[in-house]
């Protein structure tokens, strides 16, 4: 797996009881006032001062931040509902993990992002019954765009499959 690092933000509270973490939100972001639009540690702060947290982050370089342990419910979705026919859950944020992809609207995703995204996953799912993996505009439609036109649907199951996630039981849209 990819290096990880631990920072720690303080956007979270407790799942509700009997929770079930059975989805992975996949986001992206960057830092448009910055010197350097996808500093980690730039888009970590602007997180922070907008009061929310992705339970990991992954930087251009495919270096894992780890924000928020997966026991506890990051503020990562916020008004969202699944998008499939048979789950239309509410509240998102509850049964998920999410996952910040650092790169600008124009910059795409790296070769490194991709892989340390599906070894993330691969490791997401040996520890939850992950079923979905779903995009933030996928769940919030009209209100959020990420991770957008940019990510690669199919390249990441591809890479998914790769690192040896079982398709067979997770769904996209």
């Amino acid at each position: 797996m990819s290096q990880m690092i631990q920072h720690p933000l303080p956007h979270h509270d407790s799942r509700p009881a009997d929770t079930v973490i059975d989805t992975i939100v996949i986001h992206s972001m960057y830092t448009p006032d910055a010197k350097d639009p996808c500093d980690p540690l730039a888009c970590l702060a602007l997180l922070d001062a907008n009061r929310v947290s992705p339970h990991y982050s992954i930087d251009r370089n495919g270096i894992i931040y780890q924000s928020v342990d997966e026991a506890r419910r990051a503020w990562h979705a916020g008004v969202s509902r699944m998008p499939f026919k048979d789950d239309a859950r509410e509240n998102v944020n509850h049964f998920s993990i999410g996952i910040e992809l650092i790169a600008t609207l124009t910059s795409g995703f790296s070769d490194l992002q991709y892989h340390a995204c599906a070894d993330l996953c691969r490791e997401i799912c040996s520890r939850h019954p992950i079923r979905s993996i779903v995009g933030h505009d996928q769940i919030a439609p009209g209100r959020k765009t990420d991770p957008g036109e940019n990510f690669d649907w199919q390249r990441f199951r591809e890479a998914l499959k790769d690192s040896g996630v079982g398709l067979d039981v997770v769904r996209f849209l």
